[in-house]
């Protein structure tokens, strides 16, 4: 039997202290190799050892209470290129050491590089740059990167593929709604693309996102995200999901 451990946190009313499955990959790979041509030995296809990443859910189905081969992750919306570099054994990307806490800066509310797409919905979210000082106070991506250790590219993912029940996408005030998704931590071991894999924990991530408009008729935006029953920082895994 593979258990995963679901946390799912509660979440406060206030958006000062609170608003927070895509597989969510860190991939961390270790590979044993020997002589060519076999397993062990070099190359892609010679590659044996253990591989960890993490997926957000998109919907794809990967399973959670059963054992499935790291081949199989095309059926679950993966792409093949992903799926090749693992069974390589080569590691994702490490992730990027958040910058020291700063007071608001100006421009606060200007809106970062790609920070404006489409929800499930079809309504335009935005991420601001926003700031944090260090405690309780701020918003928008420098809160969210610093305080919480995520990236655009998970609150994006978050709320493209919220779980699809109520809580997935749910009203908290007038302008502000609430997304969770979950996200797999899987791991794989044997050789090469026939490594039998599982899921073992996984996260959900909030999101929240204001949509008032402000002077730039634009939404204010997202306001803060995080892994729910995690204090702190989210782990990285979860910020390296391989699938957004």
């Amino acid at each position: 039997m593979h258990t995963v451990r679901k946390r799912v946190g509660t979440t406060a009313a206030a958006l000062a202290t609170a608003l927070g499955t895509m597989f969510g990959m860190s991939a961390q790979a270790q590979a044993d190799t020997a002589g060519p041509g076999g397993p062990g030995g070099s190359g892609a296809e010679g590659t044996s050892g253990t591989v960890e990443f993490s997926v957000f859910d998109t919907g794809g189905g990967l399973p959670r209470d059963e054992s499935f081969q790291l081949k199989d992750l095309s059926d679950y919306g993966i792409p093949k290129r992903t799926t090749e570099k693992l069974a390589a054994g080569e590691a994702g990307e490490a992730g990027a050491q958040a910058p020291a806490a700063v007071a608001a800066p100006s421009g606060s509310f200007d809106v970062v590089g790609g920070g404006e797409w489409k929800d499930k919905d079809g309504w335009d979210a935005v991420m601001r740059r926003g700031y944090w000082n260090g405690a309780n106070a701020g918003f928008g991506m420098t809160k969210i990167d610093q305080k919480h250790n995520l990236s655009l590219d998970a609150v994006k993912a978050t709320t493209m593929y919220p779980r699809p029940t109520p809580e997935g996408k749910q009203q908290i005030a007038p302008t502000t709604y609430n997304y969770r998704t979950e996200v797999n931590h899987v791991e794989c071991s044997g050789w090469w693309i026939f490594r039998s894999c599982r899921v073992t924990e996984t996260l959900t991530v909030l999101a929240g996102i204001d949509y008032r408009k402000l002077d730039d008729g634009k939404a204010f935006g997202a306001v803060t995200a995080f892994c729910e029953g995690v204090s702190g920082r989210c782990p990285d895994w979860v910020r390296n999901a391989v699938n957004i």
